[in-house]
């Protein structure tokens, strides 16, 4: 019960930090949080592959996509989004 009133207490914060954004700020921070959810999955994707191509597929993804989670973070740190409460992209 507690990890579900720690998760609907974020989703309510977060809700009014967008009230204070544009729709564009808004689907700027969902492509950042969908951008930490893929480097989270490309992670996991290279610790377990084994064959050496795939390797190679692994390390080339995760490059990718570190240098769009930062492309992403400079542009939003331009339009003045501060992604200081949004403590569930790290997590």
């Amino acid at each position: 019960m507690g990890m579900l009133f720690e998760y609907l207490k974020e989703i309510a914060a977060t809700k009014n930090i967008y009230d204070n954004y544009s729709n564009e700020a808004y689907q700027l921070v969902n492509e950042v949080k969908q951008t930490v959810k893929e480097l989270k999955d490309a992670e996991i994707y290279f610790q377990n592959v084994t064959d050496p191509d795939l390797v190679d597929y692994a390390i080339y993804r995760l490059e990718s996509l570190k240098r769009k989670y930062i492309y992403l973070l400079k542009k939003a740190k331009k339009e003045g989004i501060n992604f200081d409460n949004f403590s569930s992209l790290l997590s």
